[in-house]
């Protein structure tokens, strides 16, 4: 069951927030703040790049990661199924240049695969608390799967809300799902989100491993699938996608004409780096060059050589 009690509220898990922390975190600077893949901070989720952090509360425990997911965290729910949360805030960073607005040609083709009896209670433009553009959409449906049976037949009514915005190529998004009506008390967590000024400086980073990322952007500017798969270790795993599923995103995406790599965030651990960053490409027909996440997160040494190894979620 249980690998997909899982997806109990998984919400449209996107296939590919005003400031709320607690005082004791809203008082660290920006860039004293690591990101959470290197240093976790119970309550506060902090992303490489782009450069944000949301809050969560305290006692929520991590969920299981899906496709798109950067962080979730959620309640444990015990009485619905084992492997089962609600509420659970999903955190998610994807390339995309269509404008918010368009949401829906993103999110609703995996939503109708999971859920029926879709209603759209609210679409609206907004803003966080710095004045950044956002939209925030709330919608409501009744999923496929019903985890308490265990077996594909309609199963609770789900709510979820959505607050998105973008930086450069970077889609970010937070998503509370729950069995209930989401009120105002867990809204304010999808709000949360908050940009960080002085977190997108390049940091020195070995020679071996700014080779490697140069070499990466230059196999991704060919368009050449085996060689870019390449890069990738065997052992590769992010947000529960293994190498197979990258390969196969690869072999339908449109291509960049240029990609340049900054690193943002670095720390060597042994046979493993955890990385962060930048890329500046420019998507095939378009002029204009645009930032978007250098990629998964955590390389790893093999033979001498490094690959991309994933967050190993």
């Amino acid at each position: 069951m249980k690998k997909v009690i899982v997806l109990l509220l998984l919400t449209a898990v996107m296939l590919l927030g005003g400031n709320f922390l607690a005082p004791a975190q809203a008082q660290s600077p920006a860039n004293d703040l690591k990101p959470t893949f290197i240093s976790p901070t119970p309550g506060l989720y902090v992303n490489g790049w782009p450069p944000f952090t949301v809050s969560y509360p305290k006692e929520w425990v991590e969920v299981p990661l899906v496709v798109a997911d950067v962080f979730a965290a959620g309640v444990a729910r015990p009485d619905v199924a084992p492997g089962a949360y609600a509420p659970i805030l999903r955190v998610e960073v994807f390339p995309s240049p269509l404008p918010l607005e368009d949401w829906a040609k993103i999110n609703m083709p995996v939503v109708l695969q999971i859920f029926t009896d879709i209603e759209v209670l609210s679409d609206k433009p907004s803003q966080l608390k710095d004045g950044t553009p956002v939209r925030e959409v709330e919608w409501e449906g009744v999923l496929k799967y019903d985890p308490a049976a265990g077996s594909i037949k309609n199963g609770p009514k789900l709510s979820n809300f959505i607050v998105m915005t973008k930086k450069g190529l970077a889609w970010v998004q937070t998503t509370l799902i729950d069995d209930k009506k989401i009120g105002e008390d867990l809204k304010k967590y999808a709000y949360s989100l908050a940009f960080q000024q002085g977190r997108e400086e390049p940091v020195k980073v070995s020679s071996d491993v700014r080779a490697f990322l140069d070499m990466w952007c230059a196999d991704v500017k060919s368009g050449d699938v085996k060689t870019i798969m390449g890069h990738f270790s065997d052992r590769f795993r992010h947000s529960g996608m293994n190498k197979v599923f990258y390969e196969q995103r690869f072999r339908s995406d449109p291509g960049i004409t240029s990609c340049e790599p900054t690193v943002t965030a670095f720390e060597p651990r042994g046979d493993r780096a955890y990385v962060d960053g930048f890329n500046l490409v420019k998507p095939k027909g378009d002029a204009n060059a645009l930032k978007t996440p250098i990629g998964f997160q955590q390389i790893v040494n093999e033979h001498g050589e490094w690959k991309w190894f994933g967050n190993q979620k």
